[in-house]
């Protein structure tokens, strides 16, 4: 029995190790783009659906469009992700029902570099967030983190402002579960393409989530202050390295 348990403990250290090793790309070198993914939860396996885009070069991480290898984290444990040079794609936490986190590392010209990336909640909501991994503001001095880290307590300070007739009207949808009244109070919040107009209103202009949660693409999106305030979310920083953090 305690021989078993030793092996047991072997093979959960071993697979630990296997789950911190890098991901993405093999010929990666000091200087590519590079995406940490932290999981800080302590019993939570995050796994990151990637896609890629249809244009990207060899040189990235799932050259061309296609199935891609997911990325996994086990709980408490931080991935290296090396997506390659040129990459453009996506990150979507949770099997594909999360936040959904948009990068571009193509980049401008050499000594002006960018990297565009935004948060996307068109397919689900998840308490992730992307931002540059040493904590650089974006080109324009804004604030540089997308995504949320608690977007139940998010919405939640907004839920109070909200008329308790429009409060029944989004409980009805089944976007918002919760109670009405001044006292009320959410308990789940979700998202995907074929929301309510009026959902995509308080999540993006009222509770003012930290991503663009229109459904569809921006181009779609049903109001024009829906519209204008998803238009901003898309970022840039003179870096190539971001972290996507879950908690």
């Amino acid at each position: 029995m305690r021989s078993f348990a030793i092996l047991m403990a072997v093979a959960i250290f071993v697979f630990a190790v296997w789950a911190q090793d890098t991901q993405g790309v093999s010929n990666y070198s000091p200087g590519d783009p590079l995406i940490t993914i932290a999981n800080t939860s302590p019993t939570e396996t995050h796994v990151y659906k990637v896609e890629g885009n249809g244009d990207n070069p060899l040189t990235a991480y799932g050259a061309g469009s296609g199935s891609l290898p997911m990325a996994t984290v086990l709980p408490g444990q931080t991935v290296q992700f090396q997506v390659g040079q040129g990459f453009i794609g996506a990150f979507t936490s949770d099997r594909g029902t999360g936040t959904r986190f948009e990068v571009n590392f193509r980049g401008d010209a050499p000594g002006d570099y960018k990297t565009w990336y935004n948060s996307d909640m068109e397919f689900g909501m998840s308490n992730t967030t992307i931002g540059p991994t040493h904590g650089e503001k974006q080109i324009n001095g804004d604030d540089s983190l997308a995504g949320e880290q608690d977007c139940l307590a998010k919405v939640n300070s907004a839920w109070g402002s909200v008329d308790e007739t429009s409060q029944r009207q989004l409980l009805d949808t089944g976007y918002l579960e919760g109670s009405i009244g001044g006292n009320g109070a959410l308990t789940a919040v979700h998202m995907d393409k074929q929301a309510d107009s009026s959902v995509v209103d308080f999540f993006q202009n009222i509770a003012l989530l930290n991503a663009y949660v229109s459904p569809g693409s921006v181009a779609g999106v049903p109001t024009g202050r829906a519209a204008a305030a998803a238009n901003k979310f898309s970022w840039s920083v003179a870096t190539k390295e971001l972290t996507i953090t879950g908690y």
